[in-house]
């Protein structure tokens, strides 16, 4: 009996269930269509030519295709940039909807930038909508510092103007970055101060690739950056400690090194004149054998 009464109620319960959804199906399918419908329209007006060429009709399936896939990323990318989006979400395959977000929000930059290049659009896939960003700011030039350096250098491309965005992708280019170590490091510091930081490390790359003088950059930026500290100074200051640091044992071994220089430069003197001397005498015993005959 009680069974009963269970298996009655869950059957009540399936049966409310599919009521509901049968209920908001239809509202919600209103209203993908009439999204569809609002988009195909707006775009058969803004881009007139491209849209005629395709057709309402065709074009409309094609919205409702990549509506339902990527949902308003796919509405607002076509409206940005026209039946282009279509085709470059088509073109992207897996990333498509990479590709329609970052028209989306970037409009033509976001097709020409990231939606049609394979490298751009794979890296905006991995690290997401901040990738995309850096790559239409920084156009071009940004893909094979991402490449490298990965989410640290996406930040410090975010942080910065186009000029130093330039010039960070010349120091990895040049093998520059990666010379001075701790990259990663370095970058965060570029995404904290900005342009400001990128030109310290620009004007400043060769004393950062001395170790002590990135390790004191790290441990506090600022005051290298506004111009408190001497990085130059500091880095001078450090070639010198080892010295300064163990003044016996180094005035000892220059000691040493000392007295040996000086002992054989005595031995050879002292044999040179002992050479000459004898040389001397025995030129003075000739001439008197001589003078006696």
């Amino acid at each position: 009996m009680i069974f009963r009464r269970r298996f009655c109620f869950a059957k009540l319960l399936v049966v409310a269930m599919l009521i509901c959804l049968d209920s908001t199906t239809p509202a919600r399918a209103d209203v993908t269509t009439a999204a569809v419908r609002e988009t195909t329209e707006f775009v058969m007006k803004k881009f007139s030519k491209e849209a005629v060429e395709q057709g309402a009709e065709s074009l409309a399936k094609q919205i409702e295709v990549q509506a339902m896939r990527h949902g308003d990323d796919a509405l607002k990318a076509v409206k940005n940039v026209g039946p282009k989006a279509l085709k470059a979400a088509q073109e992207a395959g897996e990333n498509g909807g990479t590709a329609l977000r970052a028209m989306a929000r970037f409009g033509d930059d976001g097709l020409e930038w990231v939606a049609k290049r394979p490298q751009g659009l794979e890296l905006a896939a991995k690290y997401g909508d901040d990738a995309a960003a850096a790559l239409v700011k920084h156009r071009g030039v940004a893909e094979p510092v991402i490449a490298q350096f990965g989410e640290s250098s996406i930040k410090a491309l975010n942080a910065v103007a186009p000029q130093e965005g330039r010039r960070l992708a010349i120091m990895a280019a040049d093998g520059e970055l990666a010379k001075i170590g701790r990259t990663p490091e370095l970058l965060d510091v570029v995404a904290k101060y900005g342009n400001r930081g990128a030109d310290f490390v620009w004007n400043h790359k060769g004393a950062l690739a001395v170790g002590a003088g990135l390790t004191a950059f790290l441990v506090n930026p600022e005051p290298f950056i506004d111009g408190t500290n001497d990085l130059a100074k500091i880095v001078g200051e450090n070639a010198v400690k080892p010295l300064v640091s163990m003044p016996g044992q180094v005035a000892t071994e220059a000691a040493k090194r000392l007295d040996w220089t000086l002992f054989a430069i005595v031995a050879i003197m002292a044999l040179a004149i002992v050479s000459v001397w004898r040389s001397y005498l025995r030129h003075r015993a000739e001439l008197r054998r001589t003078a006696a005959k």
